[in-house]
């Protein structure tokens, strides 16, 4: 009862800080547009965020980074905490999410990441989706990250990967870096309001140079990412235990 008691107030929490730093940001980008001033307003809000749930995040691999390079991250996903914890270690670099369109109707925070220039995309509509990936691979000066499974895993088990993320990073010309979470669905576990302290690593792997690849490549590269994520997954979870799911409800009389 009192985890639970816990676990609204870290929600009400959330919400309340969120309501107060979102505006700050979205103000930072009406005064100084076109620039990344905001983001390091967001900053504080991340790294917040995370301290907020008692998440501490570990880096592993983090130097196989140059901070001087653009990348596109391909990320496994299990928690609604994996943006922000990819996200503080990039710090102060700029990272921008793909995101699902159902995201800009939150109150507040939905007009924040719109402001800022999120991807947000239409699952239900593919070539709408590439039309909408395809306005961004000039993007100069950021991050860009996918979740390729498309939606978070309540399991251990890696969903199948889409291919617009690998597409998207032949077509900009940027080399891929694929990433493996841990902890995350621990601290805060997928379809849930009951949040844990916790540690969440955050593995990254040799970037993959998309130069000389077309989109005919688009498949095996995908299929690299996602061996390489297994990989690392296996190594930050040598004994992963599986997640247990939900019980059915009981049968009418």
């Amino acid at each position: 009862m009192m985890k639970l008691v816990v676990a609204y107030i870290r929600l009400l929490a959330f919400f309340a800080f969120t309501a107060i730093w979102m505006p700050i940001v979205m103000l930072a980008i009406v005064l100084v547009p076109g620039s990344f001033v905001y983001y390091q307003v967001a900053a504080p809000w991340i790294t917040g965020l995370l301290k907020l749930f008692g998440a501490t995040v570990v880096p592993h691999g983090l130097e196989k980074l140059r901070f001087d390079r653009e990348y596109v991250i391909l990320s496994n996903h299990r928690s609604q905490l994996d943006p922000p914890a990819i996200a503080s270690l990039l710090l102060p670099r700029v990272t921008r999410w793909v995101a699902k369109k159902e995201l800009r109707r939150v109150p507040i925070l939905g007009q924040a990441l719109q402001m800022s220039g999120q991807i947000f995309i239409d699952r239900g509509d593919p070539s709408a989706a590439v039309e909408e990936l395809s306005r961004h691979t000039r993007d100069r000066g950021v991050i860009i990250c996918f979740f390729p499974e498309g939606h978070r895993s309540s399991t251990y088990k890696l969903l199948p990967f889409k291919k617009g993320g690998a597409a998207f990073a032949i077509s900009a010309g940027l080399p891929v870096v694929p990433v493996a979470i841990s902890g995350s669905e621990i601290a805060l576990p997928n379809h849930s309001i009951v949040s844990s302290p916790a540690t969440i690593h955050v593995a990254f792997g040799d970037p993959i140079e998309t130069s000389g690849m077309t989109a005919d490549d688009r498949v095996a590269l995908t299929e690299r990412v996602r061996d390489e994520i297994q990989r690392m997954l296996q190594e930050l979870d040598p004994h992963p235990q599986p997640v247990a799911a939900p019980k059915p409800a009981a049968a009418a009389a």
